[in-house]
């Protein structure tokens, strides 16, 4: 069953962005060189929703994308929201809507049941039926890219950035990247293979602990720092990270891990559990996360 509902959003304009260069030193930059301008095209996008029958559920995903299309080599960004967010809530949260209508990528917003997933031991009732999330997300990918034509990333938040580390762990093939925001692996998740992986974090968050002996939910026992230690180890990555500031966010980069995969670890001072969204946090992680996946120079969200 298909249902299709198209959001005209905008026209067609031209902007000036200002691209910031980050520094490529092994140490934090507090002042980023001088900006660049470049044009900017924005056009009109539609969301469409979608539903198919997965593990005996109505499963549910919506769509949004340029009306006119993007090219072959333009990615694919499935985002996992947070318990008990709909969809509409989710996209306003991460600020991901302006790569669309930029033309520069492609959104895909799976639908949780009852708007939660099921990461082993959390959280609401995606857990507590058991519902099968690994098998829905399994199902969608070949429906939103066939043939694995196009780069697909993950990204998770909270509740959702759980399933993302699950997924990475049980399938690590069928995401090119990860992104996983406030968020720890569920219990035994080991990753079978290297993956390139962001993590997202604040050192204040109180549900998730930032470092050995902070406090967090029970669910999440595993400090940040440890987390990313463990990953830097298991996908040997080099010994030294480059390290880059721009305003509240530090982000450390590992390159050239196992398989010529990728760690990253973003960090935010403040901001609690909330996703680092504008004006709140800045750089928002909707601009770390584009950067990152794409491994583009960092720049303001498109206008």
């Amino acid at each position: 069953m298909r249902k299709v509902a198209w959001v005209v959003v905008s026209v067609a304009a031209v902007l000036s962005l200002a691209v910031v260069a980050w520094p490529q030193s092994g140490t934090v930059s507090a002042k980023p060189p001088k900006a660049k301008v470049v044009a900017n095209v924005k056009v009109a996008i539609a969301e469409k929703s979608y539903t198919f029958i997965s593990g005996g559920l109505n499963r549910a995903y919506e769509v949004i994308a340029p009306v006119t299309g993007l090219p072959a080599s333009a990615p694919v960004i499935v985002v996992l929201s947070g318990i008990g967010a709909t969809i509409a809530g989710e996209v306003s949260r991460d600020d991901l809507v302006p790569y669309v209508t930029s033309d520069q990528a492609e959104l895909v917003y799976p639908a949780g049941f009852d708007e939660s997933w099921n990461a082993i031991t959390c959280c609401g009732a995606a857990a507590a039926r058991n519902v099968n999330d690994e098998a829905f997300l399994e199902a969608l990918v070949p429906r939103i890219d066939p043939g694995h034509a196009r780069p697909v990333y993950l990204v998770g938040y909270s509740n959702g950035g759980r399933l993302a580390y699950r997924m990475a762990c049980t399938v690590p093939d069928l995401f090119d990247a990860y992104t996983i925001v406030k968020a720890g692996p569920p219990p035994g998740c080991g990753l079978r293979k290297p993956v390139t992986i962001l993590q997202v974090a604040s050192v204040n968050d109180p549900e998730v602990p930032y470092r050995p002996g902070d406090h967090g939910l029970a669910n999440e026992p595993l400090p940040m720092t440890t987390l990313v230690s463990d990953l830097q180890r298991t996908q040997k990555c080099p010994a030294r990270g480059t390290a880059r500031q721009s305003g509240q966010m530090t982000l450390t980069i590992w390159s050239g891990c196992a398989g010529g995969t990728r760690l990253g670890f973003a960090v935010w001072p403040g901001g609690g559990h909330a996703f680092p969204g504008p004006p709140a946090n800045h750089p928002a992680a909707a601009q770390v996360i584009w950067s990152f996946f794409t491994r583009t120079r960092f720049a303001p969200l498109p206008k």
